[in-house]
């Protein structure tokens, strides 16, 4: 059953947090190979990504390209659209050691030939143990502080003055 133990579902996503005991059971974890797979079975996947297209197309006629995150991940970067890639892997630097986070992005490859891909990141998400986060937007934070400050300012007197 998946959990969602943040706010009421229709909150922003990047006020919740989800996991789901099932999915950890049928995936034995989050780990290199079940990342992505784990990721999909959230509410912030979307099911008109390249992600979902590729699995749906492989599941029976390539699997050996699902098989593996690498496998998977070089499908992904050789078509254009809108994917989920792991940036960022938990560090480990030594035997249960390590930082435990997975970042997801959300992104629109644009391919453009005899050049770099263009990469448009649209959101950033984080796994962690369990549980999956939405980074907030940089615009969310800065309103976020802005607003703080501005709470937190003495009241002008002068301000009401003609």
């Amino acid at each position: 059953m998946a959990l969602n133990t943040g706010p009421a579902r229709d909150s922003p996503l990047d006020e919740m947090q989800w996991w789901s005991l099932t999915d950890l059971q049928k995936y034995q974890g989050v780990h290199s190979n079940t990342v992505l797979y784990y990721f999909a079975d959230s509410p912030f996947f979307d099911r008109t990504s390249n992600n979902a297209i590729v699995w749906q197309q492989c599941t029976i006629t390539e699997p050996e390209v699902i098989g593996t995150r690498e496998n998977f991940t070089a499908r992904l970067m050789s078509m254009s659209g809108l994917e989920f890639l792991v940036v960022q892997e938990p560090e480990i630097t030594g035997p249960g050691a390590g930082t435990g986070v997975w970042v997801i992005r959300k992104q629109t490859r644009r391919k453009r030939p005899g050049q770099e891909d263009e990469i448009i990141p649209h959101a950033s998400y984080y796994v962690v143990d369990p549980y999956i986060y939405m980074a907030p937007t940089i615009a969310a934070v800065m309103s976020s502080r802005m607003v703080r400050i501005l709470h937190s300012l003495p009241y002008c007197s002068h301000a009401n003055k003609r």
